[in-house]
């Protein structure tokens, strides 16, 4: 193999434009890790505050609230309202990038009602409308944590009236959306 050869393996390896199957970030903080641990049996899992009962998220080391330390992980209501949506045409993510070259990637801001206020993935079909455009603010979504194909949980939005029940309703909207690779689910590495 010559040196130019090993040159492009090597770039091929590193530079994620390169690769055959990009992923989504992995980077994350040790409460970002922990945010996907306590999702991962549930459909939203966030944390609470055990001194003033506030739920909060992003995970953080104290509450948001009383500033205090003593924080677990509950599950809580998947219904919210949409504050606000916006189609995201260009990521610095070639996992992101390859998706782009279809159609604009929807995200959204969900005020849940339990009060936080999360940042999610909408999901086209049940959400925007046939020219494709997000739906108006205070839309009354479901939001839901999955894995996405990097092993993080990731938040999705669907719309009220979409079944989010069971993990299979989960897992068919999470792999139509093309977050998660079925061979990389957890359950079936």
């Amino acid at each position: 193999m010559s040196s130019t050869d090993m040159m492009r393996a090597r770039l091929k390896k590193n530079r994620p434009s390169r690769r055959h199957r990009a992923r989504p970030p992995k980077q994350r903080t040790a409460l970002g890790q922990a945010f996907s641990a306590a999702n991962l049996g549930s459909a939203i899992a966030l944390q609470q505050c055990r001194n003033c009962d506030a739920r909060q998220y992003p995970p953080r080391d104290v509450c948001h609230q009383c500033l205090g330390d003593d924080l677990v992980w509950r599950d809580c209501s998947s219904k919210g309202k949409l504050l606000s949506a916006i189609p995201l045409h260009h990521s610095l993510w070639e996992y992101f990038k390859r998706r782009l070259d279809t159609a604009p990637w929807p995200i959204a801001s969900v005020r849940l009602e339990e009060g936080p206020i999360v940042f999610a993935h909408l999901h086209p079909q049940s959400l925007l409308d046939d020219a494709g455009k997000c739906p108006p603010a205070d839309t009354p979504v479901k939001v839901f944590s999955h894995t996405d194909s990097s092993l993080n949980s990731v938040m999705i939005a669907v719309s009220a009236s979409t079944d989010i029940a069971s993990a299979t309703a989960r897992t068919g909207i999470a792999e139509a959306m093309g977050l998660t690779e079925p061979a990389l689910r957890p359950g079936g590495i």
